[in-house]
């Protein structure tokens, strides 16, 4: 709504700032607080009606009413209200709350806002932001919160939305209500909380399941940072990085990382031909565009763990990611423990395989997952919770290895067989290669006639019955190995 009128600027006060009444025939358009864009003289400013004087109406700062020497004129008016609030930004992103805005929406320290910036009529950028009180001898307490500081030169109206503690928080689950402790945080969606635990802020889902996340939290164990002030994952595949991202995405709804790629230059490729050829290939099968580079140049050690394309560092610089991300592993690990949970123990340490296992350069079939002294004992009481049967080694000082057989691992193929590098195709088919030959393997899918020791295994595990016949549960096991074979292309 726009006003015009003619009117003569009266004295504010004595220090030049100038005062326009509202005409008294249109006074019943205007509210006491009402924030208005006014133009006097093609100068353009914002303004709060205020009650002055026993009516209604807005100063004119000083430095327009000196400049025009507007003291006791009478010059057009063009009034028009606006939809928010006007305030100074600072060059820190600080932006000082009116009072009749704090009191109108009950605003306290701590408290999570959307701060709106609105120019020309538009919301021209959005952010939570958190309630700062400051206290002061004799006076209300001054509340300020922090914008984006790129837009402390314009001229911009703000719109202050407070965000629910309470809303919701029926919906969570002990998980949840557990992890949110010793934050500030609000639901700014039906399954989206924002937390504030240190300078960053992170929005995540409102609904964390151990069943969902346990494979992918077990490759973070592996390959995920756990010190430090920023939270990171490391790919080695294209198939990790795709399920890596969609998972983290799930998980952090604000989602910002930043993409490296780690290589060694075993073939002396010249950098900037090399570096295009791996953001090309990265764009490609997982849709990203890469960040930054860390080329090596090769040590003349073995490459049988070379990557031909690298290994992708996800990356976000967010303390408040890194301490969740911890929270969650520290506490899967605790409830697969206490609560003896197989399945979660499964899922856990396949993910861990991703990271750290591999199948064993020899013609056995085991898995070998590598490991440091400090997380042994976690990979052993886990193995255990999984009731997989395993022998560990110390390989160096600091460096363990954990060895699955390959009789367990048909033992416990049912169970295993979708969460065995299902996102590593290369440490899959040398798995299958390795297992294809071991004799229990070739008795389950040929007409192999497997050796003494082995016959009392496979009747011991009920896939061959007294006369050492298969049974229908070593049929079973045996097509379906037969099948995952055929899978990865071996014949």
């Amino acid at each position: 709504m726009e006003l015009k009128f003619i009117s003569r600027i009266r004295k504010g006060n004595n220090k030049g700032t100038g005062f326009i009444y509202l005409p008294k025939d249109k006074i019943n358009l205007f509210k006491l607080d009402d924030w208005v864009r006014v133009t006097v003289l093609k100068n353009k400013f914002f303004a709060k009606i205020i009650f002055y004087s026993y009516r209604l109406g807005v100063y004119v700062p000083k430095y327009i009413t000196i400049e025009n020497n507007l003291i006791n004129k009478e010059v057009e008016i063009q009034i028009e209200k606006v939809n928010g609030f006007y305030t100074e930004m600072y060059s820190d992103g600080r932006i000082y709350i009116p009072k009749d805005i704090v009191k109108k929406q009950k605003l306290n320290h701590n408290d999570i806002v959307l701060v709106k910036g609105i120019e020309n009529s538009k919301v021209v950028y959005e952010k939570f932001s958190k309630i700062h009180a400051t206290k002061r001898k004799n006076r209300p307490a001054e509340c300020h919160c922090v914008f984006d500081k790129t837009f402390h030169t314009k001229e911009l109206l703000f719109q202050i939305e407070k965000q629910s503690h309470e809303t919701g928080k029926e919906r969570l689950n002990p998980l949840m209500i557990q992890l949110l402790k010793g934050t500030d945080y609000a639901f700014i969606s039906k399954d989206s909380i924002i937390i504030f635990k240190h300078k960053v802020p992170a929005i995540i889902t409102s609904n964390i399941n151990y069943s969902e996340i346990a494979f992918y939290l077990g490759a973070y164990f592996a390959d995920g940072t756990k010190k430090g002030n920023s939270w990171a994952i490391c790919a080695s595949t294209f198939e990790q990085a795709k399920y890596y991202l969609k998972t983290h995405n799930l998980l952090i709804r604000d989602s910002k990382p930043e993409f490296t790629i780690s290589y060694t230059n075993i073939y002396n490729i010249e950098q900037g031909e090399l570096k295009r050829i791996l953001a090309e290939i990265w764009q490609k099968e997982v849709g990203i565009k890469i960040d930054k580079f860390r080329i090596r140049k090769s040590t003349g050690k073995s490459i049988s763990k070379w990557n031909k394309y690298g290994t992708l560092v996800i990356r976000e610089h967010r303390q408040t990611l890194l301490d969740l991300y911890n929270f969650l592993l520290k506490g899967l690990i605790k409830e697969i423990l206490s609560q003896r949970n197989k399945k979660l123990a499964i899922d856990f340490l396949c993910g861990i395989m991703e990271g750290d296992g591999c199948a064993s350069a020899t013609e056995r079939g085991h898995i070998m997952i590598f490991t440091n002294k400090d997380e042994i004992c976690v990979l052993e009481d886990i193995s255990n919770t999984a009731q997989i049967k395993f022998k560990t080694s110390k390989e160096d000082r600091n460096k363990y290895s954990l060895r699955i057989g390959a009789l367990e691992i048909l033992r416990n193929f049912p169970l295993l067989k979708d969460k065995i590098f299902v996102l590593y195709p290369k440490r899959k088919r040398a798995l299958f290669e390795r297992l294809k030959i071991v004799g229990a393997t070739k008795f389950l899918i040929g007409d192999h006639e497997p050796t003494s020791w082995v016959k009392t295994w496979l009747k011991n595990n009920d896939f061959a019955a007294e006369n050492y016949k298969i049974t229908k549960k070593g049929l079973k096991l045996g097509n379906v190995l037969l099948k995952e074979i055929n899978k990865v292309g071996i014949k």
